[in-house]
């Protein structure tokens, strides 16, 4: 981030505090949105419970794997930009 700030610190670590409350608040609200079974034909049993939540949690890992991924490419295709920015091809 303070190559992205070109060596402006407070503004890197402001922003970056507010890429991860950003961050968690998506990911709370998905799983959360995510966490209801009523219309997984749940039918109280034990195995059943385990194959529902098994589906949910695997599903968000996903998510949060490609969430954490697009995060990784914005840092660097903005890290790449302010480079290009400091050293113009000429």
């Amino acid at each position: 981030m303070i190559d992205i700030f070109k060596g402006k610190e407070e503004i890197a670590l402001a922003t970056n505090r507010l890429f991860k409350v950003g961050f968690y608040l998506l990911n709370i609200g998905f799983a959360l949105l995510i966490m209801e079974i009523q219309d997984y034909g749940f039918d109280n049993t034990y195995q059943n419970l385990a194959e529902v939540l098994s589906s949910k949690i695997g599903g968000f890992t996903i998510y949060l794997g490609l969430i954490l991924f697009f995060n990784m490419f914005l840092f660097f295709r903005g890290r790449k930009k302010s480079r290009q920015h400091l050293n113009p091809v000429e």
